[in-house]
């Protein structure tokens, strides 16, 4: 009961300081104007971003897959990448993208009754971290070339995103370089562990290498949706810009700061964008855009789900 009570807290202080945030981004342009433009995007243009979406939402379920399966083929990919929309889904009600992470690994359960629980769990857990080592190594490459090239940036993102690496590369050491077998076999209470950590056995240490380089690949996937959405209301906004600035932006959104994101991602393309002398009104219309089609790639996680 006091978990509910948590999460509901949490929720209501996300949508409460999105609701802040929107406030703050949107104060001084026409609402009205902007609602209007996001109306008249093509029916054919949501469904082809959509559609696009579907295939990083599939690089991620063939990242989770490769992670828990020996052999995976493609019918695996099509579950996996169907438990990651229903993560996508659930995240809509949870405090954090981490929350999507704790339930979507049950719907693989009837399909894989053969793997425990435990390992399901646990590797969606692995696979969030995977993903967001990508994601942390990429901004700070962003970071480092934008700042070659002069755009500004607050000094303080630099050691934060350095800080954020230099963690992970001690995880990664610890990771590749300790023998969790052997360790958790000599107690007895840590035994039920192995199950858990199964993936980080010397002879599935591969996978983590794969599943990483996986991350790598994906990540200009998943940014030219920015692009894209940019070229639908001409907001001139070059793929250079997109790829410097959206990485730093979507390491940025992974605070549970805000419902969705909206309000903070609206703000920060004001911040990092704006620099650009692009109109604050095309930004706000590209974020807003980006921000409803991804509530649209969760709900259908839950159509998903209900079929």
């Amino acid at each position: 009961m006091n978990k509910l009570k948590n999460i509901f807290a949490s929720k209501l202080f996300q949508l409460s300081f999105s609701a802040l945030l929107i406030f703050v981004a949107f104060r001084k342009v026409d609402v009205g104007k902007l609602f209007n433009e996001v109306q008249q995007a093509p029916l054919w243009v949501v469904v082809a971003l959509l559609a696009y979406m579907a295939v990083s939402m599939m690089i991620g379920g063939l990242r989770w897959s490769v992670l828990v399966l020996e052999k995976v083929k493609f019918r695996d990919v099509l579950a996996f990448t169907r438990a990651t929309y229903a993560g996508a889904f659930y995240s809509l009600f949870f405090p954090s993208m981490v929350g999507g992470d704790l339930l979507k690994w049950t719907a693989l359960m009837k399909k894989y009754p053969e793997i425990s629980k435990l390992k399901l769990a646990g590797t969606a857990l692995i696979d969030r971290v995977i993903g967001f080592s990508a994601f942390a190594v990429i901004a700070l490459i962003a970071l480092t070339v934008g700042k070659l090239l002069k755009y500004q940036f607050p000094d303080v993102l630099w050691w934060i995103f350095l800080g954020i690496n230099f963690a992970l590369v001690l995880f990664y050491v610890l990771v590749f370089s300790l023998d969790f077998e052997k360790i958790l076999s000599k107690y007895k209470f840590l035994k039920k562990l192995l199950n858990l950590v199964d993936l980080l056995k010397n002879s599935n240490k591969k996978r983590i290498l794969i599943c990483f380089l996986i991350s790598i690949v994906a990540e200009p996937v998943w940014l030219l949706m920015t692009w894209f959405t940019s070229l639908t209301f001409k907001a001139n906004i070059r793929l250079l810009e997109v790829f410097i600035f959206m990485p730093i932006i979507s390491l940025i959104l992974v605070l549970p700061i805000s419902w969705a994101g909206f309000g903070a991602r609206e703000n920060l393309f004001l911040v990092f964008f704006g620099q650009l002398g692009i109109p604050a009104e095309k930004l706000l219309l590209v974020s807003a855009f980006g921000g409803i089609l991804g509530i649209l790639n969760a709900l259908l996680g839950g159509l998903i789900l209900l079929f």
